[in-house]
């Protein structure tokens, strides 16, 4: 028997299958993860595998629409003081935690203004190793305090949180943050009972308990996990028809890409999160906008990803990594790097359509706060001419450069084509390959002097890539790993959080703030990710949006 129907077999006796039913015929979403799942602790949840199950199992105040922008899931409504300091949530009084053994009777009670307060305070304490201290810390008044209390003198609860009753709360914010409840959409700030954290203790992330359309039926790490169907969830549709309309979702564990296609062409999974390297020129046409022969039936979305990919400088010569390297203090030699690099080339040749140039600033194209400023684009004369005026005439006397990338085959792909480009001014590059945790913790920690990163948009604003160039951000091995100071850029940061501003208003403050970074050129952006999906055809509801969320609400298996 294959893994597939062994998860197929493990799944039908939980979520309304019986025997010789196929896949298509049940009311069940399959699709495959290849590196497994972490955690599923709403405190620990960072990769997006962890993420997408996250969703399915957890609530949070708010949500996003299709459109990104929020929208009422536990809060049914909220306000926001005139100083823009306050906010006020409204619950909703029909939102039940999933039945569950930690609860007396096994039954899911009413989601509460506390138990806002509690997982939010939860993320905030050491003993739940949380990696989303950020989302508070710096956000939310009296939240550094709690976090930082040294033991035994913590604050019984974070000054700025406050709970009016059962269905009302307060959050007072250090300052206005415009992206504020955009920011209460991802995981970090799902809600989750005391009693299932008290019950489960270290493995609550194996038994997580929330609100959400879908409950954890069972996980087998490495083979497979099941949800089934929360009859206790609260949303409805249109027609007042309860959701989900599923009856529950099946993950595989298959590690190798090309087996995962697979399976998605022979009709075992019903969605597939990237196609094979080795597929992309038989799947699609060489512009990757549309799908050959042989393929149309299935479903294609490609769409551009809030997701910046780069070589990151380390900028401060006082650090380990900034100290040694001629990257930190001679901008022209930052430039001449940055004129080298044909992105084009690179996009048409070695991604084949699979993500777009790096033509712009940080921010990608169809985030919030996207102004289309113009970035660097391939002038080999004019790279020679920086490095003349970087002291380096034709590359005399630089030593060779050490980029440190990860290790997946496509960076190693990018980076050997940047070498020889480079190479064409008179640069002589050498990478290293890194694990990425062990790189990661290397640029955060300023011990490298050039390196390869990327970033992805935990919530969807131009503020969220902003943020990785405020110099109070350098702190705690914060967002800014580049060690980037500028005060007007800082100041354009913090007026461009008044959440009384349009978009407009504040996409122009992040328009004069990117060309300022640029003109400093502390990265090499080297590309936009774009997301590439396939769907089965029976699939109904399925959607894509730049943000690479699983919403599976509001998905329909359509029976044949």
């Amino acid at each position: 028997m294959t893994l597939l129907l062994l998860a197929a077999l493990a799944i039908s006796a939980g979520v309304g299958g019986c025997g010789g039913e196929t896949r298509r015929s049940g009311n069940v979403f399959y699709y495959n993860e290849q590196d497994g799942l972490t955690a599923l602790d709403p405190a620990r949840i960072g990769a997006r595998a962890s993420g997408w199950i996250g969703a399915q199992i957890f609530s949070g105040l708010v949500t996003l629409d299709t459109a990104l922008r929020p929208v009422p899931q536990l809060a049914k409504s909220w306000s926001v003081s005139p100083d823009g300091l306050r906010w006020t949530f409204h619950l909703r009084t029909d939102a039940r935690f999933a039945d569950d053994p930690c609860f007396p009777d096994g039954k899911g009670r009413r989601v509460t203004a506390q138990d806002v307060r509690y997982s939010f305070e939860r993320v905030c304490s050491p003993e739940s190793k949380s990696t989303g201290t950020w989302v508070f810390r710096d956000k939310v008044n009296g939240a550094a305090a709690f976090i930082d209390a040294e033991p035994g003198k913590r604050p019984a609860h974070i000054e700025g949180i406050r709970v009016m009753d059962d269905s009302t709360m307060e959050i007072e914010l250090t300052q206005p943050f415009a992206p504020f409840l955009t920011l209460l959409s991802i995981p970090y700030a799902y809600v989750v009972p005391h009693e299932a954290v008290e019950k489960y203790g270290e493995d609550f992330f194996r038994h997580p308990v929330g609100s959400g359309p879908f409950k954890l039926k069972e996980w087998n790490p490495d083979q497979f996990l099941t949800l089934e169907r929360n009859p206790n969830y609260f949303e409805r549709d249109a027609e007042g028809k309860q959701l989900p309309y599923l009856d529950g979702v099946q993950v595989s564990f298959i590690k190798d890409i090309n087996t995962e296609f697979v399976e998605f062409e022979q009709g075992n999974l019903d969605m597939v999160s990237s196609i094979a390297p080795t597929r992309v020129d038989v799947v699609l046409s060489d512009d990757g906008l549309r799908l050959k022969e042989g393929y149309q039936q299935y479903r294609y979305f490609r769409v551009p990803a809030l997701s910046t990919e780069y070589y990151g400088f380390q900028l401060d010569t006082a650090s380990e990594g900034g100290k040694a390297s001629p990257l930190a203090s001679n901008r022209y030699l930052r430039l001449a790097l940055n004129y080298g690099i044909d992105r084009e080339a690179i996009i048409k040749y070695v991604l084949k359509g699979q993500a777009t140039a790096g033509s712009y600033g940080p921010i990608p194209p169809g985030a919030p706060g996207f102004s289309g400023v113009q970035g660097y684009r391939y002038d080999r004369e004019l790279a020679k001419r920086m490095l003349d005026s970087a002291g380096f005439p034709g590359g005399k006397n630089l030593p060779p450069i050490l980029l440190q990338t990860g290790t997946n085959e496509r960076t190693a792909s990018v980076a050997e084509v940047v070498i020889e480009q480079l190479k064409a001014i008179g640069v002589t590059v050498t990478t290293k390959q890194v694990e990425f945790a062990q790189l990661r913790e290397m640029y955060k920690s300023a011990k490298v002097p050039f390196w390869r990163a990327s970033w992805i948009a935990d919530y969807p604003d131009g503020e969220n890539f902003m943020a990785l160039f405020y110099s109070p951000f350098i702190q705690h091995q914060g967002p800014n790993t580049t060690h980037f100071r500028n005060p007007m850029v800082d100041s354009l940061y913090r007026q461009a959080l008044d959440p009384h501003l349009t978009t407009e208003q504040r996409a122009a403050m992040y328009s004069k703030a990117e060309r300022l970074i640029l003109d400093e050129a502390p990265w090499i952006i080297l590309s936009y990710s774009i997301l590439q999906r396939l769907s089965q055809p029976w699939i109904a509801g399925y959607t894509v949006d730049p943000l690479d969320r699983l919403v599976l609400t509001t998905v329909r298996k359509q029976q044949s």
